[in-house]
């Protein structure tokens, strides 16, 4: 697998470098400080299988750099790297092509479970940007004209899912026995009629849930 990382902080490539073999080892990557620099890697590595691409980029817009980015690398993963958190932007560029949005004060671990998630074909946003946005019955307004029905609590979960955190993990921030979660994830399972974790987020994010 080959990722390009577009930052024009060098320690910061370097921190996410060393995230990025926990993720495969078999992984080749490619440093960009700019996106001027990142087009020219991108002419000469056209098979790159995800691009990390920081919003602050000087000299381009953010929304300028991924369309960019669709254009030249239209089957590439494209996952935003920010400090911001601004829920109207992380719609921008999920509307503009981007897979996923993480932001730069993640953990490694959560760093490496959403990328693997992303990989698998689902889309991640963190949970807390998410919730700053005013969602309707607890759930998207999309999802609402389905005809799966989630309570807010189940919804709560799935979000933790999304995240790729256990069900202890899940327990400790949503203040639930594990018993408590498995049922709930159990619900989830049974409500989208998949079998595991990864197919409900899958389903989820292929139908606005997430």
């Amino acid at each position: 697998m080959k990722i390009l990382l577009i930052d024009d902080h060098a320690l910061f490539r370097d921190g996410l470098l060393l995230v990025l073999g926990g993720l495969d080892a078999s992984i080749e990557t490619f440093e960009a400080g700019s996106y001027e620099s990142a087009e020219i890697i991108m002419h000469e590595q056209p098979d790159l299988d995800m691009i990390l691409l920081d919003l602050g980029l000087p000299g381009t817009s953010y929304l300028d750099a991924l369309q960019g980015i669709r254009q030249q690398l239209p089957a590439a993963l494209i996952v935003i790297l920010s400090g911001t958190e601004d829920h109207k932007m992380v719609e921008a560029a999920l509307q503009n092509g981007a897979q996923g949005y993480i932001p730069k004060s993640s953990s490694a671990k959560i760093m490496l479970s959403a990328l693997q998630l992303i990989i698998s074909g689902g889309t991640y946003v963190p949970s807390q940007i998410l919730q700053k946005k005013p969602v309707p019955n607890a759930m998207p307004a999309t999802a609402a004209t389905t005809e799966h029905k989630l309570t807010p609590r189940q919804y709560d979960v799935l979000l933790q899912l999304a995240t790729g955190k256990s069900n202890k993990a899940i327990g400790s921030e949503l203040h639930l026995t594990e018993s408590t979660v498995r049922a709930h994830v159990a619900a989830i399972l049974k409500t989208f009629n998949v079998s595991n974790r990864t197919h409900a987020v899958q389903y989820a994010s292929q139908n606005s849930w997430l």
